[in-house]
This record gives C-alpha cells, structure tokens and sequence, in this order.
C-alpha cells in the first residue's frame, strides 16, 4: 500500500524544521484524534526522517486506530528491520495483535520482548493482562508478581493487582489490594474509585462514601478505618452529627493538603507566603511613605501594623466567600456539614499568616522596635481576630448560596472596612466625638489593639478586646445555631 502525500503545513521539498517541532506536528493531531491526519503527517515525516524510530511506530499507531490492521503491520515489519533492538516496536506489535484479537500471537511478541529487554514493564503487565482475557489466571498472576518485583515504583502493576480480584468478584481481596496502591500511590484515583466500587458490592456503603471523600481529602481521612464487614459499623460509622473531634481532625487535613497544593503549583513554592505581603507591603510604603510623604516619623511601622492583620481578615473572606458554592459536588455526595467549607478556607490562611506575621516581627525589630514585655499581648489579640474572622467568614458564606448576587459586593465590602478601619490614618485625626463610632468597626478596634502593642509598647486595651470578643462569641452560637438548622437545605440550594 502506497502511502499518500499529506496536502498540509509543508512538503518534502520544504526546508526541514527542527526534529522537536516536527514531531509534535504529528503528535498534536494524535492527541486531537484526528488519527487520518496523523497518518498523513507521520507518512511525510518517514521520508524526511527515515532512521527516527518514532516515526515509523507512531504512523503503525494511527493506523491501527483507523483499523488498517495491515499497513499498521507493514510499517511495524519495515521498523523491526531497521531497528532490531527497539523495545517500542515490540510492544506496538503486540498491541495490534491484542487489538486484531489474536491473543496467542500477542502473547509470543511479549515473550521476546521480556526476553530481549527484561526491564520493559508492557512484557509483564500487558502479558499478566492478554493471560488474563484467555481466562489463564495462574499465568496473569505469575507475570503480574514479576512485574510488581521489577517494577515496585509503576503503579501500572499494581492496580492490575487489583483488578484481578475484582474481575474475579473477590471483593475482600479487591479491597486489601487497594489500600496497597494507596499506600504506595495516594495520588491514584482508581485506589479510591474502584475501592469504593468494591466496597459497595460488599454492601458497605459507607466505607464506599469514605473512599469517596478520601479521594476529595487525602487518605489521611482514612487512617484506622477498616473495610472489614465485621468492624465497619465501628470503625466507619458516618454518624448524624460526626464528633467535633472527627469534623476537626477533617477540616486540619484538608487544610494541609490545600497549602500543600498551592505551594506545589510555584516554582518558589513556599517562598510566595512571603513575598506575596511583602510585596503588597512595599506598594503601600512606597505609595503613602514616600511618594505622598504622609504621616511623618514612625508612620511606617504604624502602617505595617495595620496592614499585616488586615491581609489575614481580607484574604480569608474573599476565599471563603464562596466556599459552600465551591463543595457542593461533595456535599451531595456525602453527608458532611457546610460548615466544614469555610472553616478550612480559615485554617488554611491562618497557617499562612504564622510566617507573615514573623516576618513583621523581623521588620519591627530592625526599624527599632525591639520585642517588649507587651508582645505577649499579641496572643490574645490574634485569637481575637481568629474569633471574629471564623464568624464573619462562615456567615458570608453561608448567605452566599441564598443571595448569590451578593458574591459580587464581597471585595467591595473589604475594600470599605479597610478604608474605614484607620489603616492609613492615626487615631488623632479622627475627632473625638466620632471615635466611638470609628471603634463600632471591629476590624478597626483590633487594628488599634496590636498598634498598641507594636508601636506603643502597651497592653491591649482589655476592656475594649473583650466586647470584640464577646461579640464575636455571641456571633458564633448564633452562626452555629443557624448552620445546624439549613444543614439538610444546602445540598438542594447550592445546586439550583
């Protein structure tokens, strides 16, 4: 069979582009599907690159995928001439014969291909596969047990492992299978999935609804659980209303996991916590301290003061704004109380904001503030804020899914408190008979208490830290009491 001229990008008689470029010319149409187009352009690129192994092996694919099983062959045949010792094509060969159906001419290529490159995991994971559709399990078993001891790291072996015992509806095994390729793969959706499918032919649907949430939260969630029929209504039991205990343990994970996450997509990763306010930092000492000249001496460590905190408050309500919208694929997979969305929102920026806050301490020591006894007012102030930012975040977002137009006013809100709370102004320029009403704001009142501390070198102002605080307690028993009421009208709200 002739192979046909491709009327595309370019032709033979163009200058030949550099080798990287042209091979992902013919591996985006693979990735696209478009497997005639691919033929065409791996069929131009034989003729430019004859003694490129790829080219011939990926052509054979493209054409199996169009179920031209014989051209497919013939350009296998013409491959393995040229490159005797090349594994790929073995394995391409053995494929096309799994894909024609001709399972013992399969299994004969794979055989070579272990005995010429024994360190090739298609000879013995794909061998264990082709012995297994021709019902031989003792032989899947035996070439899946070479690849599993060749092979510890490839999770390929490993979930075919698995597999087998669900294929022999051997749930039991399935699952003990699959808590190994969580040990090994935590990242591996199948370990979750297929466990979870296992489980529920077992009839244990709330160890499946577990590895379900697992999968969402880290296989932390599942540490001393047990799939065991005898011991899952102890140790698996989703009760009503889980313990606080459990609900927390589940919020810390998830939180964990999140900052894991989201310093793994940098490539500074951890770094960023830092430079992100400092940064933000640097823009406000530039803008007011500098270019405006404004405040006058000390102006920038009251500034910073302000600052710093009010990051924590502002960051963690735009996050957690939205939070219950965002959960609502596991909430109506799992009973798990809404509450839990905000709270992680909360934890995960208050671990954040540890190293912001170290970094101020830093700065206030070298601008000439050295740590005083009053520092240790620091710790009841920011478990105050802590209070106040966990009621405020949780009611946001608990509105939110009933009023979902009101996400939009979100950061124009925070954008108001920050004005209103005297970040960029000192109290004396506020005339005293509006103070009371300046110190109403919380934020702003919080803002004052670690000013106090900081700058000033004085105890909080206890007797106004502690109507923050019971404010924000009484706000909590009423968030509370409101969560446990809307707990079972979420899952419906959230999805009209």
């Amino acid at each position: 069979m002739k192979d046909k001229e491709p009327a595309d990008d370019f032709s033979a008689e163009d200058e030949i582009p550099p080798l990287e470029h042209v091979f992902s010319w013919g591996e985006e149409a693979m990735q696209q599907r478009q497997w005639r187009t691919a033929a065409e352009r791996w069929s131009l690129l034989r003729h430019l690159y004859p003694d490129e192994v790829s080219v011939w092996v990926q052509a054979s694919i493209a054409h199996r995928h169009l179920k031209e099983y014989e051209e497919s062959e013939r350009l296998l045949a013409w491959a393995r001439e040229r490159f005797p010792l090349n594994a790929g094509i073995l394995a391409q060969w053995a494929e096309l014969d799994i894909v024609r159906g001709e399972l013992s001419s399969s299994l004969e290529r794979l055989g070579m291909l272990r005995e010429n490159f024994p360190k090739h995991i298609v000879g013995w994971a794909r061998a264990a596969e082709v012995h297994e559709r021709l019902g031989q399990h003792d032989g899947a078993e035996k070439m899946n047990g070479h690849a599993r001891a060749n092979f510890p790291e490839h999770p390929w072996p490993w979930v075919q492992y698995a597999e087998m015992a669900m294929t022999a509806h051997d749930w039991s095994t399935a699952l003990t299978r699959w808590e190994i390729v969580r040990s090994r793969f935590p990242d591996h959706p199948k370990g979750y999935v297929r466990a979870a499918e296992a489980a529920e032919a077992m009839g244990n649907s709330r160890y499946a609804r577990q590895l379900k949430l697992a999968r969402e939260y880290g296989n932390a969630w599942l540490e001393g659980q047990s799939s065991n029929d005898n011991e899952v209504h102890e140790a698996i039991a989703l009760p009503r209303r889980r313990t606080l205990r459990t609900f927390w343990d589940l919020v810390w994970t998830k939180a964990r996991l999140n900052l894991k996450s989201e310093a793994s997509q940098n490539h500074l990763r951890y770094l960023w916590w830092i430079l992100d306010p400092l940064l933000y930092m640097a823009v406000f000492y530039i803008v007011f301290g500098l270019l405006m000249e404004r405040g006058g001496p000390g102006f920038i460590a009251y500034l910073l003061t302000g600052l710093v905190p009010f990051q924590w408050f502002a960051k963690t309500v735009n996050q957690t704004s939205g939070s219950i919208l965002s959960g609502k694929g596991l909430m109506n997979k799992v009973r798990i109380s809404p509450l839990f969305f905000p709270l992680v929102g909360v934890v995960q920026n208050t671990g954040k904001q540890a190293l912001v806050f170290a970094m101020l301490g830093v700065f206030l020591i070298l601008y000439g503030l050295p740590p005083t006894i009053h520092w240790l007012g620091f710790i009841p102030v920011v478990a105050v804020q802590l209070l106040l930012m966990t009621v405020v975040c949780c009611l946001v977002a608990m509105i939110i899914p009933f009023i979902r137009d009101l996400s939009n006013l979100v950061p124009t809100g925070v954008q108001f408190v920050m004005f209103s709370s005297g970040i960029f102004y000192t109290l004396d320029r506020i005339p005293e008979k509006w103070q009371s009403l300046f110190f109403a704001n919380p934020i702003a009142n919080i803002l004052y208490q670690y000013r106090r501390i900081f700058v000033e070198n004085q105890w909080p102002d206890w007797s106004m830290l502690g109507w923050v605080a019971l404010g924000a307690v009484i706000g909590l028993g009423i968030v509370l009491w409101l969560y446990r009421r809307l707990e079972s009208v979420f899952p419906r709200v959230v999805l009209e």
